[in-house]
């Protein structure tokens, strides 16, 4: 029994249960606290916003062509007509076209712009282009006959747009 005493008073066996059970004690806190971090649910992917007119019908989803993708391009600067211009919306699109495919997509440059720069891919084809403006407070498609294909080229500038005649 003496033994036992002097064990415990200096820092013996007692002591020695002491610091493991609180080492286990931490080590089972922390393993908790990652388990707790480490298994947070991952967020919902956010569904991609549709567009809708003011009658609830989507706007187009035009993308330009992946085979439309190219080193080659040019650059257009255009500005809505002035007769489109009251319409002009933040969320109206313009497209260039040839035949068929898409080589260029443009959203305004701000929230009340009617103006827009655009990218065309090389659209490996000679046929003139065609622009295509959706309004959406119109709920309408406009087109114009557009330029032909010039690598490098710009058509219009910030001081003067191209102001195509859509029709």
């Amino acid at each position: 029994m003496i033994m036992k005493k002097y064990l415990t008073a200096a820092g013996g066996r007692s002591a020695k249960r002491s610091f493991s059970t609180k080492c286990g004690l931490s080590v089972i806190t922390v393993l908790l606290l990652i388990a707790a971090v480490g298994c947070k649910p991952k967020p919902e992917p956010t569904p991609e916003r549709t567009i809708l007119t003011p009658d609830g019908t989507p706007r187009p989803e035009w993308k330009v062509a992946e085979d439309s993708e190219s080193y080659k391009s040019m650059t257009a600067i255009i500005r809505l007509p002035e007769v489109l211009r009251p319409y002009a919306d933040a969320t109206d699109m313009i497209s260039v076209v040839a035949g068929e495919t898409i080589v260029g997509v443009a959203s305004p440059w701000d929230e009340v712009s009617d103006s827009y720069i655009i990218r065309i891919a090389d659209p490996h084809t000679t046929s003139t282009l065609t622009l295509r403006y959706y309004s959406v407070k119109l709920t309408r498609i406009y087109t114009a006959s557009f330029v032909s294909f010039v690598n490098d080229d710009i058509v219009g500038t910030v001081e003067e747009p191209f102001i195509p005649n859509l029709q």
